[in-house]
């Protein structure tokens, strides 16, 4: 999973998930994402990289604002632009998966 995707996941994740099951997640959307074809997983990448700029240009600078990542995947879920709505849709579906079906209660 590219940095990017990882925060995004972060973002994506219930607040009231504790250490372990943040970790099942994120391992949960590592490994679907690995297993994706290549040509999909290409796009995804992509888009991560370029959606990922200038949050990471920023985090450099004076570190990561996790309400700053929230407010900006808040605004992709009702982007215009079919593919930007997307990708947070295949993320948040990933992490809705995860906490609902791997996670231990």
């Amino acid at each position: 999973m590219l940095w990017f995707e990882r925060q995004v996941v972060g973002a994506l994740m219930s607040p009231s998930l504790d250490e372990r099951g943040r970790a099942v997640v994120e391992r949960y959307v590592d490994e679907t994402l690995r297993a994706m074809p290549e040509h999909l997983r290409l796009g995804v990448a992509g888009e991560s990289v370029l959606f990922g700029a200038v949050p990471w240009l920023r985090a450099r600078r004076r570190g990561l604002d996790e309400n700053d990542m929230r407010r900006r995947i808040d605004g992709w879920r009702t982007s215009s632009i079919d593919l930007v709505r997307q990708y947070v849709r295949l993320l948040q579906s990933l992490v809705l998966f995860a906490e609902n079906e791997l996670v231990p209660e």
